[in-house]
């Protein structure tokens, strides 16, 4: 076995071992949108509780004071209203989050067709990891874009991408040049 065909082959099983690395990554993906929609979900179902119940208990005419008055001194604290401010930030950060998450689940089909390719080393892989590493790019910038336009400094931090995802946007141009390698000495085939 010569030195080049052993490289070449070593060269398609890390293609390989990658695509089936991304392949978890995207049913994570998968799984973690899902989690955050399922608590948004709660979330809303508790406030409009929330909301119930205080409308229930001024109907009655209960208020914090004859709460304590009554021996009711273990009542958890009352929610503060929130300003309009405060909830036209609230309601930004809402909207902010699911179009993060729909362009996250956009490239997790993305790299779910990437890292089906890569594991059969097919050349579409070549293609798919070029649109997989631009569209990691735009989303950086876009994520950057919405943060320099967020209303605050709160609502910035919570719009810039994570250290874990700017690494994991470093990983996958590593890949990528390594499927484009691949491509080029003719392993994807």
């Amino acid at each position: 076995m010569t030195p080049e065909a052993f490289s070449d082959g070593l060269l398609g099983w890390i293609i390989r071992f990658a695509g089936l690395f991304w392949l978890f990554g995207a049913f994570m993906l998968f799984r973690q949108i899902r989690m955050e929609m399922a608590l948004d979900r709660m979330s809303l179902q508790l406030e409009t509780m929330a909301r119930e119940i205080e409308a229930d208990a001024a109907e009655q005419g209960i208020t914090a004071e004859n709460d304590v008055d009554e021996g009711f001194a273990d009542r958890p604290a009352s929610r503060t209203p929130a300003d309009p401010q405060g909830k036209a930030l609230e309601a930004w950060m809402d909207r902010d989050d699911a179009a993060r998450r729909g362009w996250i689940a956009a490239q997790a089909i993305v790299l779910t067709a990437t890292a089906l390719a890569m594991i059969l080393l097919h050349p579409f892989a070549a293609g798919m990891v070029a649109l997989l590493v631009l569209g990691q790019g735009a989303y950086f910038i876009w994520r950057e874009y919405t943060a320099r336009h967020a209303p605050s400094a709160e609502a910035a931090a919570h719009a810039r991408p994570s250290a874990a995802t700017v690494n994991a946007g470093w990983l996958s141009l590593a890949v990528a040049i390594l499927v484009w390698l691949g491509a080029f000495r003719g392993i994807l085939a």
